[in-house]
């Protein structure tokens, strides 16, 4: 019997869910990007072009070398 052509294969659609989670992180790391107060001009310029290049390796970096909240002065500490 033929294999109907209309049917992926499962290469094809493990390939699709890896692409699709790929993209996810990378908008989920995008969005972290635009809503963090400290990323602004070229610094959230270079970190848009790393994320979207670098699709994988991008997203991660940014997650592990971002600013985190308790990191430099905040207005709160000399109360």
């Amino acid at each position: 019997m033929d294999a109907n052509p209309l049917v992926p294969a499962a290469y094809d659609i493990v390939f699709s869910l890896v692409w699709l989670v790929v993209c996810a992180y990378a908008v989920v790391a995008l969005v972290s990007a635009v809503r963090d107060r400290r990323t602004d001009g070229i610094r959230f310029l270079l970190w848009f072009l790393i994320i979207v290049l670098l699709p994988v390796i991008g997203p991660t970096a940014w997650f592990v070398i971002r600013p985190r909240e308790g990191e430099g002065v905040s207005e709160n500490s000399a109360e």
